[in-house]
């Protein structure tokens, strides 16, 4: 099994030859999130788990294409609401459900690719359920890609806001309360620039049916509040799960989770924090809660008692989103914080502007005379790691070390 040693691990290489570049700005990690091309058909797949055919979605969103899946049958209202142009699966898909899927999807349109259900050299069905649906080819259980490919060069899709069919898929989940099923975490490390190594990983939410949506955007109004302090603390404890097999391998490091403003003032979320912190003998200053920028209105007095009762537990902050909407320096200055990260997008406008990295040098500058640590966003770049090095931050976080990756890769986890 693959370890990363303290030592951080080098860039990762490009990606192969037959995807598209990302960008011209030469940034290639995989696992950077392409814009969705205009005019390339939604492509639903509908199966169980199948490593093969998941790969192949990873290929597809490397070329533009939108791609999300489905598979049990209470995920349906979330295919739907995805607004697919074509859809991939079998008959035995969701259960044998997918003749639902494909009435609820209606007339002629969305395209309907097959694969074969039956055994190898068995003559497949090219009459799938649901009606009048056109099958544009049938795949076998391998889903290749030319073959996939020239058959949606078939499909001229409407052109819609890719974003509001997220949220469309998003929202279908969370009122089927599938949202939590479907979740599960990758983990950014976070990169002592003094010492060239590992200092913690960060829990970044991914959602399996679309994982190259922003973490963010799962926690968000698309969630009532109980949902989210549920999801907060999966992220929690798959955290904790990750910390503690560091501990037993003897690689010391911290573990970051996100968490609202909303949730963090939620008595019910603090209880069953300060348990999970306590359960598993977790020592001080190992978790530390990321507060991430939040419409919600929260009394910053009542948020600054709720946080040092629980810094009491052991629990340490950060204020995530530094530069970006009202993450400002009264809340630095107010919060019992011990850690700023300085958003992506800032930290960017400051390296386009070279007169503003003045500003985010006296705010680095002003944390460390304040005893707090500061991480910079988005260093993909040897230029952005010079520059970030320059200004004097303690720690950063970017795609230059690589991608979000899933905590098994790195370490051995043993159940709790």
């Amino acid at each position: 099994m693959p370890v990363i040693h303290e030592k951080f691990p080098k860039p990762l290489p490009p990606m192969p030859a037959r995807l598209s570049p990302l960008s011209s700005d030469g940034r290639t990690a995989p696992g950077y999130v392409v814009p969705y091309a205009s005019g390339l058909p939604r492509i639903l797949f509908v199966h169980d788990y199948d490593p093969v055919s998941r790969q192949t979605q990873v290929e597809l969103r490397g070329i533009g294409y939108p791609v999300a899946w489905i598979g049990r049958g209470e995920e349906i209202a979330a295919g739907v609401a995805f607004g697919p142009d074509v859809v991939v699966g079998d008959r035995a898909a969701l259960g044998g459900r997918i003749d639902e899927l494909l009435a609820a999807l209606g007339g002629t349109c969305p395209m309907v690719v097959i694969k074969p259900a039956g055994p190898v050299g068995r003559s497949p069905d090219r009459r799938p359920a649901g009606g009048s649906h056109l099958v544009l080819g049938v795949l076998d259980q391998a889903y290749k890609m030319d073959a996939l490919t020239e058959m949606l060069t078939a499909v001229t899709p409407q052109r819609r806001d890719a974003a509001v069919l997220e949220r469309a898929m998003l929202d279908a989940l969370a009122d089927g309360r599938c949202l939590l099923d479907n979740l599960y975490y990758d983990f950014l490390p976070k990169i002592d620039l003094r010492r060239d190594t590992i200092a913690g990983y960060e829990a970044l939410a991914r959602l399996r049916n679309l994982p190259s949506i922003n973490p963010e955007i799962l926690f968000t109004a698309v969630m009532d509040l109980p949902l989210e302090i549920a999801a907060t603390l999966c992220a929690v404890r798959a955290a904790l799960t990750l910390w503690r097999a560091l501990a037993i391998e003897q690689r010391s490091a911290a573990v970051a989770v996100n968490c609202s403003q909303a949730v963090l003032a939620d008595p019910g979320f603090q209880e069953a924090l300060q348990r999970e912190v306590r359960d598993r003998a977790v020592p001080v200053g190992v978790l530390l809660i990321e507060i991430t920028e939040d419409a919600r209105p929260v009394p910053i007095a009542a948020l600054v008692t709720d946080m040092t009762t629980l810094r009491e537990a052991g629990i340490r902050f950060s204020l995530d989103d530094f530069g970006k909407g009202a993450t400002n320096f009264d809340r630095v200055f107010n919060l019992p914080i011990s850690e700023v990260k300085i958003d992506r997008g800032f930290f960017r406008q400051c390296l386009e502007h070279p007169d503003r990295l003045g500003i985010l040098e006296q705010v680095i500058r002003s944390c460390r005379q304040r005893g707090v640590q500061t991480v910079i966003e988005g260093i993909e770049t040897e230029e952005h790691l010079v520059v970030a090095r320059r200004l004097g931050a303690t720690l950063a976080q970017g795609f230059y070390w690589g991608r979000p990756m899933p905590a098994g890769t790195f370490a051995h986890i043993r159940p709790y």
